[in-house]
């Protein structure tokens, strides 16, 4: 018994410390893509010429219950800087609230602005957006389809900025960079910058400039019609239908550009619940891709580092994966050490791993310091975004998990509540994965509890750290079940 305890012992030590290293290596990874994105921020960009005849673009917006942004995203349109004979705007309205009212609206206010528009309502939502982006298709008389989900606000001259690329011929997107409506609004939405900003700073540029795979992101760009029918169209029986596109265009010979200049706010998710959706939709969704698109990836004639790359990208989701399960081993981990000198010993060359904590320190920083953010501001709260992202792993995990191993995929789109409007579409009721985080916050005051008990410190620190992540988590997801919007109600 002593020795399969002992040998229990060490393979709970092997995968901590693969966990550990998967970490490491995802890191450095990264900070790939930055030396990329210096080599690329050197070299003067090429200056595109506005093309002599401006190409007909038709603008899909998909929509889905959309009552408190669908408004803003229609008027913000009116106000494109293109010639009015040579775009049109096609909503694809899946509703089924009041939403369809206020499109209406919408849609008769710019009819009498001269706007060329259209309304195709389905009569199910068969492959939700991508179905909707595929049935709409076919009656999009531009050549380019530019896309915008209801909660964006492009700039007027968002079309004449992007058209220049398509100037070549084996241009199949543009895709601009995302901007932020209400970053400042609370804690939650100033932390999603980080991620978000560093995202389209460092990750899109670095891989654009090595000339590595890149992906449509859904919203804010330009595709041209002939690159969606030559990949196959857009596929509803997955939850990242933009990733999925991007990679089937680029095996094909398509080139994607990324215009990081050209920037289109959107509205964060201002309630936790609306964030755990949004971030489980697309972890699943990542995971899903991987599962559909690697063998074709493997299989195709290309650099071995665009290769890599390429694998690492559609991997990005599996860090969810080795973050959970690292920092579940971790109490098993404190037990050991305290049982086995050989485990205590070993454990001590882990250390190495929380070098990706400088890391990624590093690579945030830079993300953040490309878009001209005060160091102040980012000393301020990426510590929260750090915490918060660990506490993120458990569900992140889950979706990682359902995406490789289940063929379901359910689309729940983001809920948007335009800023301090009460948001109807956010459930208040207690989710599994509420349940869930609390459980694994007892687990990690119990990793306390024993290092206390054993007076070992050597991973208080982490434990400090997921265990401030899940209470910021786990407290914000019950103040928004209707038993605390009650409460709140009586006594205020």
């Amino acid at each position: 018994m002593y020795e399969l305890l002992k040998s229990f012992a060490y393979l709970v030590f092997v995968l901590y410390a693969l966990s550990s290293l998967w970490l490491l290596i995802n890191g450095l990874m990264q900070l790939h893509l930055l030396w990329h994105y210096k080599r690329g921020k050197k070299r003067a960009a090429a200056i595109q010429q506005m093309p002599a005849v401006l190409p007909f673009v038709s603008i899909q917006i998909p929509v889905y219950n959309e009552r408190y942004v669908i408004g803003r995203l229609l008027q913000s349109l009116a106000g494109l800087d293109y010639p009015k004979d040579r775009f049109e705007l096609q909503v694809l309205d899946d509703s089924t609230d009041d939403s369809q009212g206020i499109i209406d609206a919408e849609v008769a206010w710019l009819q009498q602005q001269d706007i060329q528009v259209s309304v195709l309502r389905r009569k199910d939502r068969k492959g939700f957006k991508a179905g909707a982006l595929q049935a709409g298709l076919p009656l999009c008389k531009g050549e380019l389809i530019a896309i915008f989900d209801a909660d964006f606000t492009p700039p007027p001259n968002f079309l004449k900025r992007l058209i220049t690329h398509f100037n070549n011929p084996k241009i199949g997107l543009v895709q601009a960079r995302w901007g932020h409506i209400n970053e400042y609004e609370n804690a939650l939405t100033r932390i999603q910058t980080f991620m978000l900003d560093t995202h389209f700073s460092i990750e899109q540029s670095g891989r654009y400039h090595a000339g590595y795979f890149i992906n449509f992101c859904g919203t804010a760009g330009i595709w041209r019609k002939q690159c969606i029918e030559e990949a196959g169209g857009w596929d509803g029986s997955v939850l990242s239908e933009d990733l999925d596109l991007s990679y089937r265009a680029q095996l094909k010979g398509w080139k994607l550009v990324y215009d990081q200049d050209t920037e289109v706010p959107a509205e964060l998710p201002a309630a936790i619940e609306a964030y755990k959706v949004q971030q489980f939709r697309w972890t699943k969704g990542t995971a899903q891709i991987f599962r559909k698109n690697l063998s074709l990836l493997l299989q195709t004639a290309m650099p071995l580092s665009k290769k890599i790359h390429g694998i690492f990208h559609l991997l990005s989701s599996f860090m969810f994966v080795a973050l959970f399960f690292n920092a579940l081993l971790t109490v098993p981990m404190l037990v050991f050490r305290n049982m086995y000198p050989e485990i205590e010993q070993l454990s001590r060359y882990t250390v190495v791993a929380s070098l990706n904590l400088f890391v990624i320190t590093f690579f945030y920083y830079t993300g953040k310091r490309a878009l001209s953010k005060e160091p102040a501001t980012f000393l301020r709260h990426y510590p929260l975004f750090l915490v918060v992202n660990m506490g993120m792993a458990a569900q992140n995990c889950c979706a990682v998990l359902q995406g490789l191993f289940s063929k379901k995929a359910v689309f729940v789109r983001t809920p948007k509540s335009n800023s301090n409007t009460q948001n109807v579409y956010l459930s208040q009721r207690i989710s599994w994965l509420t349940l869930f985080e609390i459980a694994l916050l007892l687990y990690y005051l119990g990793g306390v509890v024993l290092s206390i008990y054993f007076n070992d410190f050597f991973l208080m620190g982490f434990f400090f750290m997921v265990i401030s992540g899940l209470a910021f988590i786990i407290f914000h997801s019950l103040a928004q079940t209707k038993p605390m919007l009650q409460l709140k109600a009586r006594f205020s």
